[in-house]
């Protein structure tokens, strides 16, 4: 009769690990291969894996849920690099059911952890995705997960291995996880700096993506600058201004950028889209770490496109121009951004904003598509889903100024099946569109 010490049941689901567990599974790919530890959040996250496909597991740890995937057919382990048809481990812990599947079977097959963890192994293995929890980390990704400050919580595991193996692995992903509050919602675990005594277990040279409840933030090559504001949008809102000002104060991040809105990020307005020669790009709402995004998407333009959006030429675009226009609160303020993502660097192909009129039911809205995006439906796509979004917050009429010789954003315009009224100032049309009819 088997020892009820090792038996190890399945952790109940809560909303935290649910939307972490959300986050992790928009960025893990089929035919990825995973390394998974024990617990909420790695039981949640491979509980939202099965809409994918042909996924292989390399893990020190071998979970139950891993179970369930195989019998639904999304753990197939056909596509990894090595170990081809094989889950590997060193260890396994469940309930009966998972000894039960390990036991005699062909599929499985347990090693040493000098194989299993050994960077070099694991970076065999292409799309490796390493996924670990931490316990807290501070604002330019310093990792730690072994200790609440000088009381040591666990071991360091398996865990500087694998993240370091999967950033190594072609198309891999290090992925750190953790719930932004601790004890009740009282201290944030997104940090300004570690606490003392605490020890640094993963570098900020070895992350490439944090998660929490609130987002997932993408560090691999960037800035402190850019590591601070990410870090700091997916903290717990309760926290973010308080660490903004810490970072400030610093020098980590510029005295110029704005207080982040008392608002909590609207995840539910991210969208997918097909354009017509078969891309595939993510609408979503601006964010205040959206800044040098921004920035890189200026830079692209043509001379001609920055004479259209802007209404004369422009060779420079600061950060501190950025600033304002990349925190919004989503209500009278919106900014839905196109974005695509190569190589794991997500890049900015458009940008559609309003902003509304103060004290009526009116919002200036413009648009900008970087040139070699443009005459796909991009703009037209972002121009209606701007509307959409402006309508359900109270907004009748869109209103624009644009170049008489623009006629790409007359195209938009008209297409959109909106009314539209305009007369000529100058060399500009004044537009005025009616969003309650179609």
């Amino acid at each position: 009769m088997m020892n009820q010490y090792l038996r190890h049941p399945r952790s109940e689901p809560d909303i935290v690990s649910e939307r972490i567990a959300k986050y992790v599974s928009d960025l893990i790919e089929n035919e990825s291969t995973l390394q998974i530890g024990i617990g909420t959040i790695p039981d949640a996250i491979l509980n939202y894996l099965a809409d994918k496909r042909d996924l292989g597991i390399h893990t020190e740890l071998l979970t139950e849920r891993v179970v369930d995937l195989v019998e639904e057919g999304v753990v197939t382990c056909a596509k990894k690099t090595i170990n081809r048809g094989k889950i590997i481990a060193s260890f396994a812990m469940g309930t009966r059911r998972l000894y039960d599947f390990v036991d005699n079977n062909p599929m499985v097959e347990f090693y040493p952890s000098d194989y299993v963890n050994n960077p070099f192994v694991v970076a065999q293995h292409d799309k490796m995705v390493a996924i670990n929890q931490a316990l807290e980390v501070d604002l330019t990704g310093q990792v730690c997960s072994d200790s609440l400050g000088y009381r040591f919580y666990s071991g360091l595991g398996g865990q500087a291995d694998f993240m370091r193996g999967a950033r190594l692995s072609k198309g891999g992903k290090a992925i750190t996880v953790l719930p932004s509050t601790a004890n009740d919602g009282r201290i944030s675990r997104i940090k300004d700096f570690l606490t003392k005594g605490a020890g640094v277990v993963l570098t900020r040279g070895d992350v490439d993506y944090i998660v929490t409840e609130y987002g997932a933030a993408y560090l691999r090559g960037k800035t402190i600058k850019e590591r601070v504001l990410a870090l700091i949008s997916i903290a717990h809102p309760k926290f973010r201004n308080k660490l903004l000002e810490w970072a400030k104060k610093h020098n980590y991040v510029p005295k110029e950028i704005m207080p982040f809105p008392e608002v909590e990020y609207p995840e539910d307005l991210k969208r997918y889209i097909t354009l017509k020669d078969g891309s595939r790009v993510l609408l979503r709402p601006i964010k205040p770490s959206d800044a040098t995004l921004k920035q890189h998407l200026f830079y692209t333009l043509s001379k001609e496109s920055v004479k259209r959006r802007f209404f004369g030429s422009l060779d420079l675009m600061p950060l501190r121009r950025i600033w304002p226009y990349v925190i919004v609160d989503y209500i009278n303020e919106m900014s839905i951004v196109g974005t695509v993502t190569e190589n794991n660097n997500e890049f900015m192909v458009a940008l559609g904003s309003y902003s509304r009129i103060p004290g009526t039911e009116k919002a200036e809205v413009a648009l900008v598509v970087r040139d070699d995006w443009q005459n796909k439906g991009l703009g037209t796509a972002i121009f209606n889903y701007l509307a959409e979004i402006a309508k359900s917050r109270g907004i009748k009429t869109f209103t624009a100024w644009v170049l008489i010789d623009n006629a790409r954003m007359m195209h938009i315009l008209k297409k959109s099946g909106y009314p539209i009224r305009y007369r000529v100032d100058g060399n500009l049309f004044y537009i005025e569109i009616d969003l309650t009819k179609t």
